[in-house]
């Protein structure tokens, strides 16, 4: 097919053929040969002046692939492309900003999440599924944050019939993952597990959520907390098959490690997967993989272990400012018996990099590498406006004036290019 189209000449064909077998390939499992077909087909697209609405779809698809691919700055270009793309013709501005959400929250930038998330639901081009990802993801985080009425008033917006359409129920996981959050949080566990469950027995490509692996992880820990053995085992092997499916997808392989380690409350294996956490773009996951890596050392009686590992766990979650999370891993240790110990209260810092929040850091890094504001605003998906009020707190806590000195106390500090 694509070398039909090729030799017509006409790009346009091209672009759709390799779209095409991008599409095939994506659902073998063969990952690696998707995405370069999706790069041909873009670069065909690129040529063509009437080429933009395939254009968007392979610009959709090669951010859908490399994060499964654990490799977020092509995921970062392609949205940015895509943006300028759909801003320029008009077209799906919604939808590129809900998948902009979701790169967001995938990768730890929970407070960019936000803001992409309010802007999908505004913008033109709301295909039926980007109210479900904007609103879910708004739950998903808020809950995290131990927001929890907010996080139930955007659950409360997704229509009763969200999930009924495939593609609408293929975007579900993070409005899953929300029900499910709020559920523990009220101390309801097996209500939790049974907001995950439909992901047990869904799953075909064209309705299975997309962090499938991640959603199978979750009812595997709540699973085994509730007593539900069979469930667990089913979601264990689910997992298995889905890294089996997509042998190239380190965060697959990751989420099958962790369903393991869970289920066998091994802390050979959790402690494997937290090392490949470590290396990997994905916060929440290492904090999930040293929760759990706590509870395991805790039960092979290895209390220091697990008192080093649970502080660990709540240190990446603070850095997410997932309050809940950090809670419930101080709870389920406290269960048995071991405390992170008496630190006192930190004070935030007022003054100096300590003070400033992971936003403004990651736009204080690019200043100090002599970006304009128009594009720190791109290469981070913020408005300009945004972009200012960050560079204006900046100048305060660092007390400077300029943006040269910015870029010189980044220098001192070792935060520099």
């Amino acid at each position: 097919m694509v070398a039909d189209a090729l030799a017509v000449g006409d790009d346009l064909a091209g672009a759709e053929a390799y779209h095409a077998m991008a599409t095939a390939l994506f659902r073998l499992g063969r990952d690696v040969e998707a995405v370069r077909n999706v790069a041909a087909g873009i670069g065909r697209a690129r040529r063509h002046p009437h080429a933009g609405e395939v254009r968007l779809r392979l610009l959709a698809d090669q951010a859908d692939g490399h994060t499964r691919l654990d490799q977020p700055r092509v995921v970062a270009s392609a949205l940015g492309e895509a943006r300028a793309l759909a801003r320029r013709d008009g077209g799906a501005l919604g939808a590129v900003e809900a998948r902009i959400a979701e790169y967001h929250y995938r990768f730890g930038r929970w407070d960019e999440c936000l803001v992409a998330a309010a802007r999908a639901t505004e913008a033109p081009g709301g295909e039926p599924w980007v109210p479900v990802v904007a609103h879910g993801l708004r739950a998903l985080v808020l809950g995290h944050r131990g927001e929890e009425d907010a996080a139930a008033a955007a659950l409360d917006l997704l229509p009763p019939d969200a999930f009924e359409s495939a593609p609408t129920r293929r975007y579900r996981g993070h409005a899953l993952l929300a029900r499910a959050r709020l559920a523990e949080v009220a101390g309801r566990p097996t209500d939790a597990l049974h907001a995950l469950l439909p992901v047990l027995g869904d799953d075909t490509p064209a309705t299975a959520p997309a962090d499938r692996p991640w959603l199978l992880a979750e009812l595997v820990r709540l699973a085994l907390e509730t007593g539900d053995t069979a469930s667990a085992r089913a979601a264990v092997a689910a997992c298995e098959g889905e890294a089996a499916h997509h042998p190239a997808s380190p965060g697959t392989a990751l989420a099958a490690l962790r369903c393991r380690g869970l289920f066998a409350q091994d802390p050979q294996v959790l402690a494997e997967a937290v090392e490949r956490a470590g290396r990997g773009p994905r916060p929440l996951a290492r904090g999930q993989l040293l929760e759990d890596l706590a509870v395991s050392r805790a039960w092979a009686g290895d209390l220091a272990g697990a008192r080093q590992a649970l502080a660990d766990a709540v240190g990446a979650y603070e850095g997410l400012g997932a309050v809940c999370d950090a809670a419930r891993a101080d709870a389920r240790l406290r269960r048995l018996g071991v405390r992170r110990g008496s630190r006192g209260a930190r004070r935030q810092a007022r003054h100096g990099w300590e003070a400033l929040t992971p936003a403004e850091l990651r736009v204080a890094r690019l200043l100090a590498e002599g970006r304009s504001n128009p594009e720190i605003a791109a290469a981070l998906f913020l408005s300009r406006r945004t972009v200012q009020t960050h560079v204006s707190h900046i100048l305060g806590k660092l007390q400077v004036r300029t943006r040269a000195q910015v870029a010189a106390q980044a220098a001192r500090a070792g935060f520099g290019p």
